[in-house]
C-alpha cells in the first residue's frame, strides 16, 4: 500500500490522508450523500464513531473507503478489496474520518469559524476547477462534482478541515529541533551494513502427486475467493477520428492564399536583419572602458571574457526583434550604425549596455508564388483543426440527440474497434497475448470512468490531432471468474495449500537449527532439503531499502533489521509459494562523522518526526478532550459489506 505509506511518512503523518485525497483528487464524498444523489450502500444509521455532537456512520466510512480504494485501484488496477483490508485501509481511512471531524469539533468548541469568504478561495485556486482561460468556472465546478458524485456541502466540509488542520497542526509541530546527541546514533544505524542469508522452502515440493476431485476443489474455491478474484474488466468499442480525414477537404483556394499573403506582406517584404552582440556592465565607467577596447577593433566577446563576463549573441533579429531584446533605443540605434560598428554605453534595465553589430543582412522578399508552399503548408493546417473541431462538435451533438454509436459509425464511414475484456492496465486476462496499443491506452482512464450505461463519448487521443468516440460494451465486475474458467488455477492453489503445511514445519526445525549457529548445508541436508532449498545472500543498508523508489521494502530486508546477529526470523512466502528462513551473520558499522550530507539530512528527517509526533499527541489529546467514542462491531460491519460488495472473502 505505497499510498499509505507516502502519506504516514508527511509530517502530520496520517492525520489527514483522507482530507488530501477529497481536495485534491476529488474522490471522497463524506457525510449524507443523499444531497449527491449517490448511495452505495444503502441507508445504514449506525456509527462508527461519535465525536462530540458530531457523528460518523457506517454509510459514511463504507462510502468513503470505497472512494479510496477505487483511486488506489486507479494507481494499481489489480488491487482487491481483501488485499486493502489487509494492509488496514478501512482503518486508516475510518482514523482519518475521525481526526478530521475531531479538529473541526474542537475548533467550534473553542471559538474557531472558518468563514464561507476562506472557503470559496480555497474552491476558486483550486486548478481542477478553472476554465480553458485558466480561471475559476462555476460551471466547471459544478461539473466536476456531478461527475464525481460529491454533495457541495461535503466538499466545503473537508476545506474546513483542511484550514483548521493548517491553523492548528502546523504551529503544532513547527519549529521541531532534534537535539545534537541524538543524531549521531539514528545516522549510524542509516549505514550500517547488515549481512546474512535466506533459504526458501517451496510449497510446490510438497504438493500431493494426486489430484484432488472437482468437489473439494470446488470447496476450496469458495472458501478462498481472495485468491482468485481479478479486478473488474471492461469491453470497449471506439472509432477513431483524425486530421488525415480532412486532408482533401482543408487544401487552401488560390484566394485564401492570396489573402493570407496580404495579411502577411510585411513579412513578405525584403527587409535587413541584424547579428549584435550586447555586454551590459554595472556602471558607466566600465561600459565606457570595454565600449573603447571594442572600438579600438578587440572583439566584443573576448572584451567580455577579459573580464569575466560573457557577451550575448543575438543573431537574425529584425528592428522589432531587437528592440523586444533589449530596448528600443538600442535597437534604433543598431538600425543606424554600419557592420561592425560599436553603440554605447547605453542605459538598459540592466545596467550599461554595449553593442556590437556583426553583420548586416539582407533578407529577400518573397512573391506569392515564393511563399505559395509556406502558406499552403499553415493555411491546410489550420483548416484541417477547424474541419476536425467542427466534426467532433457534429458528433457530440449527434450523441446528445440519441444516435447509436453504431448509427454515428455508419453515417460517417468509422471503422469500430472491440477489445476483448481488458484491466485498467490494458491487459486481456483471457488473451495473454493481446497488447493494448497507443490509442487504446489513450482511452483506458476514460473507458474506466465511465458507467455502463452512460452515452458514447469524445474522447481525446492526441491532442488537436485524433480523437476517438468511446463507448463500454462490457462491465465484469471484480470477483473470483467461474470455477471452470480458473479450474486450473484453483488446483494448482490447493496443492500450494497442501505443500505450504510440510513446508511450514521444515522451515520451522531449519529455522531452530540455524538459530544455534548449525551450518546451513548441514541442517538441509539432514532434513532432506538439500535439492528443494534455494538459498540467497542477503546484503544491505537501512538507507538504501528506505530509499527505494516505490516505498516497498521487502520482507526478508526489513527482517535483518529486526533481529540479532545470529538469530532467524521465519517469512511466510505471498499465496502459500512457500516459506523462508533469514539468518543475520553480520552487522558492520561505518562512521557517520565522515558523511557530512548525511547527518544534516537525519537532523532534518528526525525533526520532522518529532513535529510528526507532537501533531500526533495534539491529536490524541483532542480527542480525549472531547470523548470520542468508537463502535469497532460497527466498523466490523464496514469491512464485511465491502467484501461482500467487492467479490472479497469473508
Amino acid at each position: 500500500m505505497n499510498f499509505f505509506r507516502r502519506i504516514l511518512k508527511s509530517k502530520f503523518g496520517g492525520v489527514f490522508a483522507a482530507v488530501f485525497l477529497g481536495l485534491i483528487a476529488l474522490a471522497f464524498v463524506s457525510g449524507d450523500l443523499t444531497s449527491g444523489g449517490m448511495n452505495l450502500f444503502g441507508p445504514s444509521s449506525a456509527e462508527v464513531a461519535k465525536i462530540g455532537g458530531r457523528t460518523i456512520t457506517v454509510n459514511d466510512v463504507q462510502t468513503r473507503t470505497q472512494m479510496v480504494f477505487e483511486r488506489m485501484r486507479n494507481e494499481n488496477p489489480a488491487l482487491t478489496m481483501d488485499q486493502f483490508l489487509a494492509e488496514g485501509g478501512l482503518r486508516n481511512v475510518a482514523s482519518e474520518m475521525i481526526a478530521m471531524q475531531s479538529l473541526i469539533a474542537y475548533g467550534e468548541k473553542h471559538g474557531m469559524q472558518i468563514s464561507k469568504a476562506l472557503i470559496d478561495a480555497e474552491i476558486a485556486s483550486n486548478p481542477a476547477f478553472v476554465d480553458a482561460t485558466g480561471n475559476f468556472s462555476e460551471t466547471v465546478f459544478r461539473q466536476m462534482l456531478a461527475q464525481q458524485g460529491i454533495a457541495e456541502k461535503d466538499l466545503r466540509e473537508d476545506i474546513i478541515a483542511s484550514i483548521v488542520q493548517r491553523q492548528m497542526l502546523a504551529p503544532v509541530s513547527a519549529g521541531a529541533r532534534t537535539p545534537a546527541s541524538m543524531v549521531p546514533p539514528y545516522a549510524a544505524m542509516l549505514i550500517e551494513e547488515r549481512s546474512g542469508e535466506m533459504i526458501s522452502i517451496p510449497s510446490a515440493a510438497f504438493a500431493p502427486s494426486t489430484p484432488p476431485g472437482d468437489a473439494e476443489l470446488q470447496a476450496y474455491y469458495r472458501s478462498n475467493p481472495g485468491q482468485f478474484t481479478v479486478p473488474e474488466q471492461r469491453k470497449l468499442r471506439y472509432a477513431t477520428v483524425n486530421l488525415s480525414r480532412f486532408e482533401a477537404q482543408a487544401a487552401p483556394t488560390e484566394e485564401e492564399l492570396a489573402q493570407a499573403y496580404k495579411a502577411r506582406s510585411q513579412e513578405f517584404q525584403a527587409r535587413q536583419t541584424r547579428d549584435v552582440s550586447q555586454l551590459i556592465l554595472a556602471t558607466e565607467n566600465a561600459a565606457r572602458d570595454a565600449a573603447a577596447k571594442a572600438k579600438a577593433g578587440t572583439p566584443l566577446a573576448d572584451v567580455a571574457r577579459g573580464l569575466g563576463l560573457a557577451a550575448t549573441r543575438m543573431d537574425g533579429q529584425d528592428e522589432k526583434a531587437l528592440a523586444n531584446q533589449t530596448t528600443p533605443e538600442i535597437a534604433k540605434a543598431v538600425y543606424a550604425a554600419a557592420k561592425d560598428a560599436v553603440i554605447g554605453p547605453v542605459r538598459s534595465p540592466l545596467g550599461w549596455a554595449v553593442v556590437r553589430v556583426e553583420d548586416v543582412r539582407a533578407v529577400p522578399g518573397k512573391t506569392l508564388d515564393q511563399a505559395r508552399a509556406e502558406l499552403t503548408a499553415e493555411l491546410r493546417k489550420s483548416k484541417e483543426q477547424q474541419l476536425f473541431s467542427a466534426f467532433l462538435n457534429d458528433i457530440d451533438g449527434k450523441i446528445g440527440e440519441g444516435l447509436s454509436f453504431a448509427e454515428l459509425a455508419k453515417a460517417h464511414n468509422l471503422t469500430m474497434v472491440e477489445t476483448p475484456l481488458v484491466l485498467k492496465d490494458g491487459t486481456a486476462l483471457r488473451d495473454p497475448a493481446f497488447k493494448a496499443d497507443a490509442t487504446l491506452a489513450a482511452l483506458l482512464d476514460q473507458g474506466f470512468s465511465m458507467s455502463a450505461d452512460d452515452d458514447a463519448q469524445v474522447v481525446s487521443v492526441k491532442p488537436d490531432e485524433e480523437a476517438a468516440i468511446l463507448a463500454v460494451e462490457d462491465v465484469v465486475a471484480e470477483g473470483p471468474p467461474p470455477f471452470n474458467e480458473v479450474k486450473s488455477a484453483v488446483q494448482v492453489a490447493w496443492g500450494l495449500s497442501k505443500g505450504a503445511e510440510r513446508a511450514r514445519q521444515l522451515a520451522t526445525q531449519l529455522a531452530a537449527e540455524l538459530g544455534k549457529g548449525a551450518d546451513p548445508a548441514a541442517v538441509l541436508a539432514k532434513l532432506g532439503l538439500a535439492q528443494q532449498a534455494e538459498r540467497q545472500t542477503l546484503s544491505v543498508r537501512r538507507a538504501d531499502i528506505n530509499n527505494r523508489e516505490d516505498g516497498r521494502i521487502p520482507p526478508p530486508l526489513e527482517a535483518l533489521f529486526t533481529i540479532k546477529v545470529g538469530a532467524t526470523r521465519l517469512l511466510p512466502l505471498e499465496n502459500n509459494q512457500g516459506f523462508s528462513v533469514v539468518r543475520l551473520d553480520k552487522i558492520t558499522p561505518n562512521d557517520p562523522s565522515q558523511v557530512p550530507q548525511l547527518l544534516a539530512s537525519t537532523r532534518a528527517g528526525l525533526s520532522n518526526v518529532l513535529g510528526g509526533e507532537y501533531a500526533r499527541q495534539f491529536m490524541v489529546a483532542v480527542q480525549k478532550e472531547l470523548g470520542v467514542q468508537r463502535n469497532e462491531s460497527a466498523l466490523a460491519a464496514v469491512e464485511k459489506a465491502l467484501r461482500s460488495a467487492n467479490g472479497g472473502g469473508e
